[in-house]
């Protein structure tokens, strides 16, 4: 790994020990995504030290493009409350996530599909609350946010269904609740389609750092977009036939 591994990994964990966001400047972005993700272990580890992963962020903008990934931190179960004045921004994602009911460590041959569908006890509905440690987020590289963990804050998890094999998940609706008015309702889009699809490729990436365990949760992608909230604000993410999950922004 580069000596900028190190820089990035010290600038990010200082603005999340400060509460102050970093300002990259000229600091050069990661040399890859390897390095993004080296950057994300350190942190990971420095926030939270002793402790395993138990929660992932997956997805990928489009079928064939690049899939990426961050550790969660924070994960929350609905209904659930936070205090806005610690964020930077106040951004909700609606989501499917798969919580595994056995293991899946790293191993020779891998896992096949059908294998990993087997692992999952169910699907369930999930709210990603993002923010970033970055003070200049917009115009930063894909590099650096993948470095900022993908730009997630916390994840509230909500209720779900075991037989989720059954879900079609290209019809599926998905709903956007702020306030009790519907802000975003939409259908069939997740962007690849049905959020198993990220399911292998994240199975691979978690094997290099321990594996996935029983209980682990893995949300894939937001149906509904980037929202901003305010605080005060009362969010709930409902998937019909599938469940919902809530959150208030506290003041």
């Amino acid at each position: 790994m580069s000596a900028g591994v190190d820089t990035i990994s010290a600038m990010l964990e200082q603005a999340w020990a400060s509460g102050r966001q970093a300002d990259v400047g000229s600091t050069a972005e990661p040399g890859s995504a390897q390095e993004a993700y080296a950057v994300q272990d350190r942190v990971f580890a420095a926030r939270h030290a002793g402790r395993r992963a138990s929660a992932w962020k997956a997805g990928g903008a489009k079928p064939g493009a690049e899939l990426s990934a961050a550790p969660i931190g924070i994960v929350l179960a609905s209904p659930a409350e936070v205090s806005a004045k610690p964020h930077h921004m106040l951004i909700v994602e609606t989501e499917i996530a798969f919580r595994l009911r056995s293991d899946l460590p790293a191993r020779d041959a891998g896992w096949s599909d059908h294998e990993i569908a087997a692992a999952i006890g169910e699907a369930l509905v999930t709210i990603e609350l993002c923010d970033t440690r970055l003070a200049d987020w917009k115009s930063a590289s894909a590099l650096w946010r993948l470095a900022d963990f993908q730009l997630n804050a916390a994840l509230v998890t909500g209720s779900g269904v075991r037989d989720w094999r059954k879900v079609a998940f290209g019809a599926q609706e998905a709903e956007l609740w702020v306030n009790g008015t519907l802000r975003v309702g939409r259908k069939g889009s997740h962007t690849l389609g049905d959020p198993f699809n990220v399911m292998p490729w994240i199975v691979e990436h978690c094997a290099r750092r321990g594996g996935l365990k029983s209980g682990d949760v893995v949300t894939t992608g937001s149906w509904t977009g980037m929202e901003h909230v305010a605080p005060g604000d009362s969010v709930l993410a409902r998937f019909p036939g599938i469940g919902e999950a809530s959150l208030k922004i506290a003041a």
